[in-house]
């Protein structure tokens, strides 16, 4: 039960977008949206986890395209998302509804991605404007997504080697 609720606190840093704020292999601690805040109380320098569809642009549908503030924004739908962790750099109101405008720290530009407040799943924690970050350590998640094959091998060869070991 406590791992489970350390593990819904801690996000995984894949990417240097957010540099030097934080890491690849960094671990961010995260409040939940609607759980511990409201979505909509997202305030412009908040940096948050978002359902982003840009990454697999070509998996999801384009709604629309818009400009604002010379912002070339897009607003897509579809189930092929990735978490994005990127600082909040301007909230709007479209339509009735609240959009964020997000980009990573270390990017040159903008996210494309007109996001939606649902789209909004956690925020990292600060404390006096810092993030709370435990550098490094989730290079250990990292390195198992992304060498799962390499970790499986080790493991059959450790039980063959218990199992020869024990038969002799």
């Amino acid at each position: 039960m406590v791992l489970l609720i350390v593990w819904t606190h801690v996000n995984v840093v894949v990417s240097n977008s957010m540099y030097p704020v934080m890491e690849r292999g960094d671990f961010v601690i995260v409040e939940n949206a609607n759980w511990e805040f409201n979505p909509n109380d997202v305030q412009v320098g908040d940096i948050v986890v978002y359902k982003a569809h840009w990454p697999n642009y070509r998996e999801n549908n384009m709604e629309y395209m818009t400009k604002i503030d010379n912002k070339t924004l897009i607003a897509f739908n579809g189930n092929k998302v990735k978490p994005v962790i990127h600082r909040v750099i301007e909230k709007i109101e479209l339509n009735g509804n609240i959009y964020i405008i997000t980009k990573g720290d270390n990017n040159p530009t903008y996210d494309p991605e007109l996001i939606s407040i649902n789209q909004i799943k956690q925020r990292v924690v600060s404390i006096n404007g810092k993030p709370l970050v435990i550098p490094h350590i989730g290079y250990i998640s990292i390195l198992l997504k992304e060498y799962i094959w390499l970790v499986i091998l080790i493991i059959i060869v450790w039980y063959a080697y218990d199992y020869l070991k024990k038969k002799k």
